[in-house]
C-alpha cells in the first residue's frame, strides 16, 4: 500500500493538558469541530500525501474564489479598509510572520494589525492577492476538488512549530524559529545542540488564563515572560511513531532545511529511519513513477518550489511543482487509491479576515489554503468545516485505526466529510499544464 498526498488541517478544541510537553488552555470545545461519523468501512483510500508549502494566507491565494468565505479588501489599524492589490509572482522580500507578529496581525480577533508586523508589514506588501489568471492551476484544482477555507494554522506562527504540528499535533510548546543558529554541525535542530529556540515554559491554570487575556490584547512583553529557550531537540512521540506501530509504512520527504521537523526528534534523527524513511525530496517523483509511495507520505517541496515569500521563491514555479507531481501521480496506478491534502504551513505576513479560533496558548494562528485532491474527494466542493494540521493526522489517524497523540487531534474533524466514497472515481481527475512563468 502506499500514500499519495496532501492533506491539512485543522481541529477542534483542546480541552484537557496533553502530558509534559503540550501546555494547552482549557477552553470549551467548538462544535464545527468535531469528529465526522462518516464510516471507513467502505474506504478505498491507501495512500495519503501530506504536502507542505510555506507561508500564505487563504485571502491572499484564495480570497477572489467563488463561493469560498474570501475577500477583496483588508483593514488597516487606522480603521481604513483598503482594497487588496495584485500579488507579483515573486515577493521580493519576507513579512515578519513570527508568533509576535501573528498575534499582532490578528489583534484579538479584529484581524486589522497586519501593518503594524514588525517586519515590513508597513510597506502593505501583506495587503495583496492572486487571482484565477495568476493562480490558474491551484484555481483549476479547486474547481475540480476540494477547496477548505477554514483551515486554520496550528498556532500564530512561523515555520519551525508549524512543522511540528504536522507530525505531532504540537509543537514542544516552542513558539518560534531558531534565535541562535549554532555553527557546530550544518542543517541544525538535533545535529547542533549550540542552537536554541523559544518556548512557553510549563503553565499552571492560573498561567494559562492571564496569557490567553494577554494574547487577545495583544499584550506581548507578558506572553514572552512566559518563554524560555531551550535546545530545538525533543523526544515526544510523534505520527511515524504510531504508524511504525501499527505496521503502517511511511516516508518523510524532507530531509534538511529549517523546516524539516524531523530533524528536531531526537529518536527519529537518530535511528535506522534516517535515510531510509526520512529522505530527500528529491525521492518523492521517483517513487511516484516506480509505484512505490508508502502508506503515508509527507512532502516538503524545497527552496526555490516551496513558495515561501522571497526572491528565490517564484510562486509559478511553486505552483508548477505542484502540477508536474499531480500529473505523475494521476497518470500513475496509485491514483485510485490516493488522497493529497496539501497546505501552507503559516500566514507569512499575509492578511486574512477571519478571526481563528483561540484554542490555546499557541493559537489557532491566521487561515491558510487547503486543497484536498483524490478521485474520491467531492467534486467542486469548498468544505468550510474547522481544520489545522493536526486534522491531517486525525485522518490518518482514523483510517488506519491508531490512537490520538495529543488533545489537538484528539478534538480534530477527522475531514471525512470532504469525500465521497459512492462516486465514481474514474474520471476524476485533472491533469494540467505547466505554465511559462513570469520571471
Amino acid at each position: 500500500m502506499a500514500v499519495a498526498l496532501v492533506l491539512a488541517l485543522l481541529l477542534g478544541a483542546c480541552t484537557r493538558d496533553v502530558g509534559a510537553v503540550a501546555d494547552p488552555a482549557k477552553t470549551p470545545t467548538d462544535p464545527s469541530t468535531s469528529p465526522s461519523t462518516a464510516s471507513t468501512d467502505r474506504n478505498p483510500i491507501e495512500h495519503v500525501v501530506f504536502i507542505i508549502k510555506e507561508n500564505r494566507t487563504f485571502d491572499h491565494y484564495f480570497g477572489r474564489y467563488p463561493g469560498a468565505e474570501g475577500t477583496r479588501t483588508g483593514v488597516l489599524s487606522t480603521g481604513r479598509r483598503m482594497q487588496l492589490t495584485d500579488a507579483p509572482d515573486i515577493q521580493p522580500f519576507d513579512l515578519g510572520h513570527d508568533f509576535q507578529s501573528g498575534l499582532i496581525g490578528v489583534n484579538g480577533g479584529a484581524m486589522d494589525g497586519f501593518d503594524k508586523i514588525p517586519l515590513n508589514g508597513d510597506s502593505l506588501a501583506g495587503y495583496t492577492q492572486f487571482r484565477r489568471a495568476t493562480l490558474p492551476n491551484y484555481f483549476r484544482y479547486a474547481d475540480e476538488f476540494v477547496l477548505g477555507d477554514h483551515m486554520f494554522s496550528s498556532m500564530y506562527g512561523p515555520t519551525f512549530p508549524e512543522h511540528l504540528y504536522t507530525v505531532a499535533a504540537q509543537s514542544g510548546r516552542v513558539t518560534g524559529n531558531k534565535i541562535t543558529r549554532g555553527d557546530i554541525t550544518p542543517g541544525g535542530y538535533c545535529d547542533d545542540p549550540s542552537e536554541l529556540v523559544p518556548r512557553f515554559k510549563q503553565l499552571s491554570p492560573d498561567d494559562r488564563k492571564l496569557v490567553m487575556h494577554a494574547e487577545m490584547v495583544p499584550d506581548l512583553p507578558t506572553v514572552e515572560s512566559f518563554w524560555e529557550n531551550v535546545a530545538p531537540c525533543f523526544d515526544f512521540k510523534v505520527l511515524p511513531d504510531l504508524l511504525e506501530e501499527a505496521g503502517v509504512s511511511w516516508r518523510y520527504y524532507g530531509n534538511s532545511g529549517f523546516y524539516s521537523a524531523l530533524l528536531a526528534i531526537k529518536h527519529i534523527r537518530f535511528s535506522k529511519h534516517w535515510g531510509t524513511d526520512v529522505v530527500r525530496e528529491g525521492r518523492f517523483m521517483s517513487d511516484i513513477r516506480n509505484e512505490k509511495l508508502r502508506e503515508v507520505s509527507w512532502v516538503l517541496p524545497g527552496v526555490g518550489y516551496d513558495e515561501h515569500p522571497g526572491a528565490a521563491h517564484s510562486v509559478c514555479k511553486g505552483e508548477n511543482w505542484t502540477v508536474r507531481h499531480l500529473n505523475a501521480l494521476m497518470r500513475s496506478d496509485l491514483w485510485d487509491s490516493t488522497a493529497v491534502v496539501m497546505v501552507w504551513d503559516d500566514f507569512g505576513g499575509f492578511y486574512d479576515h477571519v478571526p481563528p479560533p483561540h484554542l490555546d496558548v499557541m493559537g489557532l494562528g491566521p487561515r491558510v489554503p487547503l486543497l484536498i485532491i483524490s478521485p474520491w474527494a467531492k467534486s467542486g466542493y469548498v468544505d468550510s468545516t474547522t481544520y489545522e494540521f493536526s486534522s491531517v493526522l486525525k485522518f490518518i489517524e482514523t483510517l488506519h485505526g491508531l490512537d490520538n497523540l495529543t488533545a489537538r487531534d484528539e478534538q480534530a474533524s477527522d475531514m471525512l466529510g470532504a469525500f465521497d466514497f459512492e462516486q465514481d472515481p474514474s474520471d476524476h481527475k485533472l491533469l494540467l499544464s505547466q505554465r511559462r512563468c513570469p520571471s
